[in-house]
């Protein structure tokens, strides 16, 4: 059984790869979170990029922190923490794109502990399976109809490719 914390990955997930959970569907939810967990970047005391709101008189408070570098797609229990390290409470949380609002100013830093995953790269890993299932299958002739699934491999890989050229640039030293 999948973490809760995974559930609205998971669906965005299989909305990428047109995989809709139900009777009909080619991968399980555990499936699924096995592949994420091989696109997981685990973060600890990440900076947020904190946003200032200017309010009328001209003073500013801190309202808005958003993950940096284009960090998206968090487990849905990352946590923040303010300058003390003790945790924050956002007002509101947005984790497929890493936006956490506050009813009320924040000191910064402000920081982030969580997992991220790249959906894409996730996305394109199951594509490839997928296609590879199907591309071991043979074509048939029934009568008129002529069933390639061939034809249906090679659209999966299209896919694939595709997925791959928005996944996360991986950049080591």
């Amino acid at each position: 059984m999948p973490r809760p914390t995974m559930q609205a990955i998971i669906a965005r997930l299989r909305a990428l790869i047109g995989d809709p959970a139900g009777a009909d569907q080619t991968w399980s939810d555990d499936e699924l979170q096995d592949l994420l967990d091989h696109s997981r970047t685990d973060v600890r005391y990440l900076r947020a990029m904190a946003m200032e709101t200017v309010l009328p008189g001209g003073s500013a408070v801190v309202l808005d922190a958003y993950a940096p570098n284009g960090l998206t797609d968090w487990e849905a229990d990352a946590q923040l923490c303010g300058p003390d390290y003790q945790p924050l409470t956002p007002a509101t949380s947005d984790h497929a794109v890493g936006h956490w609002t506050f009813a009320s100013s924040q000191d910064e830093p402000i920081h982030i502990l969580g997992k991220t995953y790249d959906i894409h790269l996730a996305a394109s890993t199951a594509l490839e399976a997928w296609a590879a299932r199907l591309a071991r299958e043979y074509d048939f002739k029934s009568g008129d109809q002529s069933f390639a699934r061939g034809a249906a491999a090679d659209r999966l890989f299209a896919a694939a490719r595709a997925m791959r050229r928005r996944a996360r640039v991986a950049i080591s030293a």
